[in-house]
């Protein structure tokens, strides 16, 4: 079974700008890639920024992370990257993991979304102590597709790094894929939930598990490396 990922963006985003940055041209960052574990996550350096890779069980899917510069946090349990000044989070929640009867009862892709927000937000409002004031705004896709963006305010003593935290999910197969980042006093939460609509529209869905060395080699040839 699927890892649970939970957001905790708030908590370690700080950690984060510690860690070595990679560049677009980085290439032992993509040689490691090359050899990424059938089954998990990894990110290749293209001229763009980072491709990144996830094969996981009964989904496999690319997302490209466009940045000049480009900073990995590498967690098992939570992926991190920081791009271009901005934090972002990737994670995967089974769609059993919190809606175990979706199926029963027919759930479509809205009320599937709405049961994930309630089941994250009571999670972060119980790490943060508080009650959650949480806003949502129904988002379509570029391709037609519909999404759900929610946010809320971080608790009043917390606000000196992070004001906002913004979350954008969408269903995919038997997960909610989910993207996080925050606003700031110098990032608005506008900037913010746009970075988030730009990023799940690079999204590719594969029908198949990614070869990420064939992946790899092929972006390498392209770029002429």
């Amino acid at each position: 079974m699927m890892k649970r990922y939970r957001t905790v963006l708030t908590l370690v985003v700080l950690l984060i700008i510690s860690f070595v940055t990679f560049g677009a041209a980085n290439e032992s960052y993509t040689e490691r890639a090359s050899f990424a574990e059938e089954e998990g996550w990894t990110a290749i350096a293209t001229d763009d920024g980072l491709l990144f890779v996830w094969n996981a069980r009964g989904l496999s899917f690319t997302l490209l992370l466009k940045g000049k510069e480009i900073k990995p946090f590498n967690d098992p349990e939570h992926i991190f990257f920081i791009v271009d000044g901005t934090a972002l989070q990737i994670q995967l929640a089974s769609i059993a993991s919190f809606a175990p009867d979706a199926k029963d009862k027919k759930l479509d892709e809205h009320a599937i979304l709405l049961a994930h927000r309630d089941w994250e937000s009571k999670f972060i409002g119980e790490l943060l102590h508080t009650s959650l004031k949480v806003q949502t705004f129904n988002a379509k896709l570029s391709n037609g597709r519909d999404a759900m963006v929610w946010q809320f305010d971080m608790p009043e003593a917390m606000r000196a790094e992070s004001k906002k935290q913004l979350y954008l999910t969408l269903v995919q197969n038997d997960y909610v894929l989910l993207l996080n980042t925050e606003a700031t006093a110098s990032k608005a939460d506008t900037i913010g939930r746009k970075f988030l609509l730009d990023t799940i529209g690079t999204l590719k869905i594969s029908p198949t598990p990614i070869d990420v060395k064939k992946l790899s080699d092929s972006i390498r040839k392209s770029s002429g490396q």
